[in-house]
């Protein structure tokens, strides 16, 4: 991977300046109407032009651009609450809601589907004009949206499998600083992803191709090391965590049962949890799995026609809706489970809360767990307000449980 992507930078210091001098761009060849109708073999390796669009292009970009509208809005709708509730956050908890991990993945998980939006927006524009040209600047911004929001969109899904994983299966949390460093890094490495195409090739990297712009098949190494190999190895790096936690829990279930129904309930409870979480990777690879595949097959020139383009694209649109509409509906029972988890507690080797009552520790004894229904009284009483964020409740139910060691429970 590094002697690839070092030869990639080798070709942009030594690429040749004036083969990017492109002035006044023409329909090549292949541009015809009929070259780059549906259905066409030309279609996936790209145009200057196509003008106009073929009426089945066009009635697929109008379904792009209407579901794109409906996550655009649900995405930034769950933007403006993050960030409402970041800025007004002694309004609601007792301590920085930035502190939890989980809300600032999902923050940054919206980003990046409304980035992909944005993307897939600008077909209102080709709508519009009904056609697509190179040199339109929509065509600029159009690629370089979709070439950062799908990549970061998996990312940040795999980001918050990681951590759902260190909780579940190794019972810690990484420290804050450690945290941003990462989610900085995240972006930082988005942006490469971009810089390295434009870099190359200029501008007119992205091209109409297919259905809209974004690389052509001239440039397939570049298509998949900058973009589908991180798509890809995301959804099996997701199905590949989920699928470990899921044995461990079941198999903690199992041996739990020698502690007591209250131990076996909190490892249900956890468990209900990761199946909730685990939808997050189901839906991001049901949704772009179809478009990943139909890119790649067309590398190998076998384009599929630009009716499965456009079902694809609309699907992949529909990513940030369903984002926002998981968190939405799974919120209660995810992220106030998060929110208990002090900071302090992610750098202490003897994590105490609700997330050690399923890791494998050396500490013995038993330790409290509060339980409680949302309500209107306080559990100011019970819990220490440094340690943990507080939600008003209507009864408390308090009982004890024992840690089990790294020792078989029989």
């Amino acid at each position: 991977m590094s002697s690839l992507m070092s030869s990639l930078l080798a070709q942009w210091v030594l690429n040749d300046k004036t083969s990017q001098d492109i002035h006044g761009l023409k329909p090549r060849e292949f541009d015809s109407i009929k070259s780059v109708a549906a259905n066409s073999a030309n279609s996936a390796a790209g145009s200057w032009i196509i003008d106009p669009l073929p009426a089945l292009q066009r009635r697929g970009l109008i379904a792009i651009a209407a579901l794109s509208l409906i996550s655009l809005a649900s995405t930034f709708s769950l933007l403006c609450f993050f960030t409402y509730r970041f800025i007004f956050w002694k309004k609601y908890y007792k301590r920085y809601i930035g502190y939890n991990q989980y809300v600032v993945l999902m923050y940054n998980l919206a980003l990046a589907d409304f980035i992909q939006g944005l993307g897939f927006i600008v077909s209102l524009r080709w709508i519009d004009q009904n056609s697509i040209h190179a040199e339109d600047p929509g065509c600029f911004l159009q690629g370089i949206w979709l070439q950062i929001g799908d990549p970061m969109s998996g990312m940040f899904v795999l980001a918050i499998a990681l951590h759902t994983f260190m909780h579940v299966s190794l019972g810690r949390q990484i420290s804050h600083k450690v945290f941003v460093s990462l989610v900085v890094g995240l972006w930082i490495f988005g942006v490469i992803l971009v810089v390295i195409p434009i870099g190359i090739y200029g501008s007119h990297v992205w091209m109409p191709s297919v259905a809209w712009c974004w690389m052509t098949t001239q440039h397939p190494v570049l298509r998949l090391f900058t973009h589908y190999f991180w798509i890809f190895a995301a959804q099996f790096m997701n199905l590949l965590l989920y699928a470990i936690m899921f044995v461990q829990l079941r198999r903690k279930i199992s041996q739990s049962k020698i502690l007591g129904s209250s131990y076996t309930e909190s490892l249900k409870r956890l468990n209900r949890v990761v199946s909730y979480m685990v939808l997050y990777p189901i839906v991001y690879i049901a949704l772009t799995l179809p478009l990943s595949a139909g890119r790649m097959a067309s590398v190998s020139g076998k384009s599929p026609s630009v009716t499965y383009f456009c079902v694809a694209g609309a699907l992949m649109t529909l990513s940030g809706a369903c984002d926002v509409a998981q968190y939405t509906l799974t919120r209660k029972s995810i992220v106030l489970e998060s929110e208990t988890r002090s900071k302090e507690a992610s750098r202490d080797k003897t994590k105490q809360g609700y997330g050690n009552i399923y890791s494998n520790t050396e500490d013995k004894g038993p330790f409290t767990t509060v339980c409680a229904a949302q309500g209107g009284s306080s559990t100011e009483a019970i819990v220490n307000q440094e340690e943990v964020e507080l939600a008003t409740v209507d009864h408390v139910f308090q009982h004890t449980t024992i840690t089990v060691t790294h020792e078989p429970a029989y």
